[in-house]
């Protein structure tokens, strides 16, 4: 058969191209070619073309190959299982378990058809793709055991899961985002997982959506889907832009309009992010799902809502707002002076304040009709935050139980109570904010000098009450020192440590593990960035305020302490 001139040039550079890829490989190895694809959704996997075992490796190879099988993810690890006993092949799942390395060792274990795989890792992602980041240099040790099958050597024990060095995984794994409701389903509240890239991320969003939240939201978010939905089978489809999710009738069954039409908006919400889909069709056992009129109490779920773009702030002892390059007094507010006020927070919605007094030991309230409260008392408070369902949190490190909440209305809802936080215990609470959404909470805690970023969903009950954080909050670890940390969108936050006399390096981290230094600023004793579009971050001294322009701060002609978004 004779070739075009395309065919043997596309031959050739084809050759060519798998030459250069050997000559770059370090050591001998079974790797014939890697190829990395595009980790977007609709992409193929990524690629990792390689030989299953080789005759004759010695023990400690197999081991050695079976880590770098991981890479390959096509036909269900198909390529791992090469390396295994026929017995453990059939039983090991890839997809359970998925530890992400910096380096690796194997070493020779007390018998010698035993081996530990010495880990150093990252991060860890579980079968629903929740990833679970660890502190630098955290280590993980992997007991495998090795016999011979046909005098050849083959790994007969090991645990689910595989192994992928942290340049491999940014490969083969990408960020999707699925989503919950707060418990007033006025909110989309994301839920960032991890899936490996190609046909089958919509089906993985689905089933992960379908089983739960993650850990750090449960029980602080909800979900218009009942614990008992299913897909009819572990496939959701995408043809033309339109994914088409089939759920089992347990998924459906005596649902009312209002449920349904929630359901297809989380669906929705959760699958159009991806460039492949446009629409989602919801069907039933193969049905079409009808959704009726709109309810009357169905409402548009918002996702990732924009903070108000006016501060609060301290001036003269005064409340005072910032808006852009200008600061202007509250009106409608009675003298504070004699409070000698700090630390302000401004309700997101509607015209309500807080603030501390000078020494800390008193948060004072504003209601609406501009009514100056005594709210708590303590003997070391921290800046309040004020949530959209009207409660004021704070935190007492003279206290037991450090976080409190008081009710808008406190004549009505009862006086401030204390919500107990095990995770908390014998820690210094030194920063505090709750996501516009409500269901969140950032939290700066101190222990032995150390502190700790935590996020943790807020277990309200049935009335919106404030009753706990959830048991397992996410942590979360910067680059450089904390001791404050603000929400910056629904998925980042900005941290740094507060200094009168240092110079300050913030870093702003977002929920796909991204990461950005802001310029440093000599002295910064306070910064606040707002959730939306166009909300500048403003960091101050003890003499000047600054914006953010770029990675730089530009001092503001007026200057304003204190200063924070609203919320």
């Amino acid at each position: 058969m004779r070739l075009r001139l395309p065919q043997l040039l596309a031959l050739i550079l084809t050759g060519l191209l798998v030459l250069a890829g050997c000559a770059t490989i370090p050591r001998n190895s079974m790797v014939q070619q890697i190829e990395a694809e595009s980790n977007q959704e609709e992409s193929q996997p990524f690629r990792f073309d390689a030989q299953g075992p080789t005759e004759g490796s010695d023990a400690r190879r197999i081991v050695e190959g079976f880590v770098e099988a991981g890479r390959s993810v096509l036909e269900d690890y198909a390529l791992s299982r090469e390396f295994m006993t026929p017995e453990l092949g059939a039983d090991w799942r890839g997809d359970s378990r998925t530890l992400i390395y910096e380096a690796m060792n194997v070493l020779t274990g007390a018998d010698s058809n035993r081996y530990t795989i010495q880990l150093e890792i990252s991060g860890e992602i579980d079968a629903m793709g929740v990833y679970t980041q660890e502190p630098e240099h955290s280590t993980r040790a992997v007991d495998v055991e090795v016999t011979k099958v046909e005098d050849q050597w083959r790994i007969s024990k090991a645990p689910d899961g595989i192994m992928l060095e942290s340049s491999s995984f940014s490969k083969i794994f990408s960020p999707q985002t699925i989503y919950f409701y707060d418990s007033s389903f006025n909110y989309l509240v994301p839920d960032v997982r991890w899936f490996t890239s190609g046909a089958g991320t919509t089906t993985s969003m689905v089933e992960a959506l379908l089983a739960g939240p993650a850990p750090y939201l449960q029980n602080a978010v909800v979900s218009a889907f009942s614990p008992a939905s299913t897909l009819v089978r572990s496939a959701v489809p995408v043809q033309d832009g339109v994914a088409t999710v089939d759920l089992s009738a347990e998924s459906i069954r005596e649902s009312s309009d209002r449920a349904k039409q929630l359901m297809q908006q989380q669906l929705e919400q959760t699958l159009t992010a991806l460039s492949s889909v446009s629409t989602v069709r919801m069907l039933q056992e193969e049905t079409e799902v009808t959704l009726g009129a709109p309810a009357a109490n169905f409402v548009t779920a918002q996702i990732n809502p924009s903070t108000p773009d006016t501060l609060i702030a301290i001036s003269n002892e005064s409340l005072v707002y910032v808006k852009g390059r200008s600061i202007i007094p509250v009106g409608g507010v009675p003298d504070i002076s004699a409070y000698h006020p700090r630390n302000p927070a401004m309700s997101a919605v509607g015209n309500r304040y807080a603030f501390l007094n000078g020494k800390s030991t008193q948060l004072m309230t504003i209601n609406e009709s501009g009514r100056v409260g005594l709210a708590a008392t303590g003997g070391a408070l921290i800046r309040p935050s004020i949530d959209v369902a009207g409660w004021t949190w704070t935190a007492d490190n003279a206290a037991e139980h450090p976080l409190l909440v008081v009710p808008e209305d406190v004549a009505g809802q009862g006086e401030a109570r204390p919500i107990s936080v095990s995770w908390l215990e014998d820690t210094k609470v030194t920063s505090l904010s709750i996501s516009r959404d409500g269901a969140r909470a950032l939290i700066v805690a101190e222990k032995n000098n150390e502190s700790t970023v935590y996020i943790a969903g807020i277990v309200r009950d049935a009335d919106g009450v404030p009753r706990g954080l959830s048991d397992e909050p996410m942590k979360v670890y910067p680059s450089v020192p904390v001791s404050t940390a603000v929400w910056d969108s629904d998925r980042s936050i900005i941290v740094a440590k507060l200094s009168t006399t240092e110079q300050v390096a913030a870093e702003q981290l977002t929920f796909e593990h991204g990461s950005e230094r802001l310029g440093l600023l000599l002295g910064m004793t306070g910064i606040t960035s707002g959730v939306g579009d166009l909300r500048p971050v403003y960091a101050e001294t003890s003499e000047e305020l600054y914006t953010r322009v770029g990675n730089s701060w530009h001092a503001l002609d007026d200057y304003a302490k204190d200063v924070a978004y609203p919320g």
